[in-house]
């Protein structure tokens, strides 16, 4: 009975309904129609974009690179051309292709485009070809100059050379073989020149001869440290040993000490004149000055003289060649070694001009009008916006501005 009975409430299940097909045909159309929607704006959204470029909206589809653009035709831009080394065009249009800015930052053609993106295309720049570089010597010349004694005037530096080869870099272009050449040092001449220095800057050089001498010295060098000036003193070699702190003193301050012999050419110079004396008493004359220095010092001296009483023509000139760089003479001379007077000691100061060299002396008498004659056109100077050098300094100038 019970079994009848499960059987019975079995058989009171409903049937399952059956759904029509053109139902389901609705359903399947209606989801793919949802999902070519979506599916366009996606790909509306994530393959096709926007980006400006060179200020005007363009559509570009992910992938796109700078080099669609141009392909394309977006922009056409004018290629650079390919340089010789020197400027000159070997082909047109074989330079850089084109200059391009994305967000305004430099990338290349093969840079990929993003949405939004501010795209910047110019013209291609210039390229020049390959090229080694080296280096030329070049070769300096010999002039052995005028050394009379009526050309020592033209000019207060006199230089004596023995010459050295200039420098010269060297472009060779891979492509054209074409060669650029650029001085990179001058050559030095050998021989004897002279000259008066013609720097740009308002710069000259206070000399003083015949030290160092009791009081005066130091008097000059109060001054000169007091203006923050530089001068140059030619010594005489055999009063150095009695005065060493003066020397020092003048050499601590920014000084330069030189030479002026040893003991103003005495002897067979007469006391005045080196060309009366034989070519090994000129050396020797020279030699000592030197050394009169470097024992004060500790250090060699640079081979800068100034000759007594101006005399360095001749025989003497090539005498001492080995042992002399520079001879410095003077553009102005105070002639205080007369006592004109403190006017005309300052007269004669202030009439220099850039670049030359002013004659004073520390030594050789009493230069109380010297000392005085320096306090009063010094300070005159430097309201002119003159600057001291030493004639090492003085000689970095070269010969022109």
């Amino acid at each position: 009975m019970a079994a009848q009975k499960k059987t019975a409430r079995h058989m009171a299940q409903p049937a399952p309904k059956k759904r029509h097909p053109l139902a389901i045909v609705l359903v399947v159309l209606i989801v793919l129609g949802a999902l070519g929607v979506g599916g366009f704006f996606a790909y509306k959204h994530f393959m096709v974009f926007n980006v400006t470029v060179n200020g005007q909206p363009v559509e570009v589809r992910k992938g796109d690179t700078v080099h669609t653009l141009l392909e394309t035709g977006v922009v056409n831009p004018t290629p650079g051309n390919l340089l010789a080394i020197d400027g000159s065009i070997l082909e047109e249009g074989k330079g850089e292709l084109c200059a391009v800015t994305i967000n305004g930052k430099t990338e290349t053609v093969d840079s990929a485009l993003a949405a939004n993106a501010t795209v910047e295309v110019d013209d291609g720049a210039d390229v020049t070809e390959d090229y080694e570089t080296t280096e030329e010597s070049i070769p300096y010349k010999t002039d052995e100059g005028d050394t009379s004694f009526a050309a020592y005037w033209n000019g207060s530096i006199h230089l004596l050379s023995d010459g050295q080869d200039g420098k010269r870099e060297v472009k060779t272009g891979s492509i054209s073989g074409k060669r650029v050449e650029k001085t990179v040092a001058e050559p030095i001449n050998a021989g004897y020149q002279i000259y008066t220095a013609k720097p740009a800057d308002r710069v000259i050089a206070l000399t003083f001869d015949d030290g160092p001498w009791p009081q005066t010295t130091d008097a000059i060098l109060d001054i000169l440290e007091k203006y923050d000036a530089k001068a140059t003193f030619f010594t005489i070699g055999n009063q150095i040993a009695d005065h060493p702190e003066q020397v020092k003193r003048a050499n601590k301050m920014g000084c330069q000490v030189c030479t002026h012999s040893w003991d103003h050419a005495a002897g067979s110079g007469q006391g005045a004149n080196l060309t009366f004396m034989s070519a090994d008493e000129q050396v020797e004359e020279i030699q000592k000055g030197y050394r009169a220095i470097a024992d004060v010092l500790g250090t060699e001296p640079k081979h800068i003289m100034r000759a007594p009483g101006g005399n360095f023509y001749g025989d003497a000139i090539t005498n001492l060649w080995p042992y002399v760089d520079a001879e410095i003479g003077w553009d102005v001379d105070t002639e205080d070694w007369s006592k004109p007077g403190v006017d005309k000691i300052v007269e004669a100061i202030l009439s220099v001009q850039p670049g030359q060299v002013i004659l004073m002396h520390d030594g050789g008498g009493e230069r109380e009008q010297t000392v005085e004659a320096l306090s009063q056109a010094l300070p005159k100077l430097v309201e002119q916006g003159y600057s001291f050098v030493t004639v090492d300094e003085l000689l970095a100038y070269g010969t022109s501005a």
